[in-house]
């Protein structure tokens, strides 16, 4: 699996691992040879990433890389990518086309056909699943998936993991970008989830909105997309009649960072740009970090 720089285990002080993950780039989405909002929008999330001062073990980037599938579209991603300091892996998402992202990214493996894989060597173990059918919007994943994902689970049964994948197997309460409970890839899914204890946590995308939710005995959130947001809203819809409300707005890019403790997952959002600073942790304001912790005045 592509990576850029070799897998760190944080150590020492705070969390035992923290995973950055930004999904739905949509990379080319004005076309080939035109400025594109959406590269913009990834360099405001990575410049973020590439200056925290705890960094990141690594980043997850769980789908809709690109926009139509395009080789050159990834070739762009490509080169946005090189200026990480931080380890990368790639999941796939339903813009994307397999072919078309192993001719920019030929280090990647796929596994029976799918970009399947697991990170190891870390204190949490990720599980990295492939929901792209061709021609669908929806998510997928049939019986051979299935089997896959369950022969991985079963090799490490009593060990915490992480399962990566970008389509949210849950409803949303976003009826034109959701999943159903009774979606067959849904159920299989869960079936295979449901024979395991060691998962802690889900991460998924596709979305293009921050949402905590629980699936399979376990937490789920759908990150920030880096793309344009869908507009929060929980009403019915009828996709026969058009009711002019609005569907994507142009909020700010957004990622979500993962902290694994060693007993639970917490998962925060963040946008990028974050806004203009108020204050800086400097003498001048050293009482402020003092006083929420409740310490006596220095």
């Amino acid at each position: 699996m592509l990576q850029s720089g070799e897998f760190k285990t944080a150590t020492a002080e705070g969390p035992l691992m923290i995973i950055a993950q930004i999904t739905d780039l949509h990379i080319g989405f004005e076309g080939q040879g035109k400025p594109c909002q959406n590269v913009k929008r990834l360099r405001s999330v990575l410049e973020v990433l590439n200056t925290q001062i705890k960094s990141p073990d690594f980043i997850l980037l769980t789908g809709d890389l690109v926009e139509i599938g395009e080789n050159w579209a990834y070739e762009t991603l490509k080169d946005e990518l090189a200026s990480l300091k931080i380890p990368y892996y790639f999941s796939m998402g339903n813009h994307d086309d397999r072919q078309a992202f192993l001719s920019a990214f030929p280090d990647c493996s796929f596994e029976d056909g799918f970009l399947q894989y697991t990170i190891e060597g870390g204190p949490l173990r990720i599980i990295v699943l492939d929901t792209l059918e061709p021609g669908l919007h929806g998510g997928a994943f049939c019986e051979g998936r299935a089997e896959w994902l369950r022969q991985k689970l079963t090799e490490q049964p009593d060990r915490p993991t992480l399962i990566a994948l970008h389509h949210p197997p849950v409803p949303t309460g976003i009826e034109w970008m959701t999943a159903s409970p009774d979606d067959p890839w849904v159920k299989r899914l869960s079936a295979v989830l449901n024979d395991f204890e060691n998962i802690v946590h889900i991460i998924s995308g596709h979305i293009h909105r921050s949402i905590f939710t629980k699936f399979a005995g376990t937490t789920l959130s759908v990150s920030l997309a880096v793309a344009p947001q869908v507009k929060l809203e929980l009403a019915d819809i009828d996709p026969n009649d058009p009711d002019g409300r609005v569907l994507l707005t142009n909020s700010a890019a957004g990622y979500a960072l993962h902290e694994w403790n060693g007993t639970q997952m917490t998962t925060h959002q963040g946008l990028a740009p974050e806004g203009e600073p108020i204050i800086h942790f400097d003498e001048k304001h050293a009482f402020v970090v003092r006083h929420t912790l409740d310490l006596p005045p220095d």
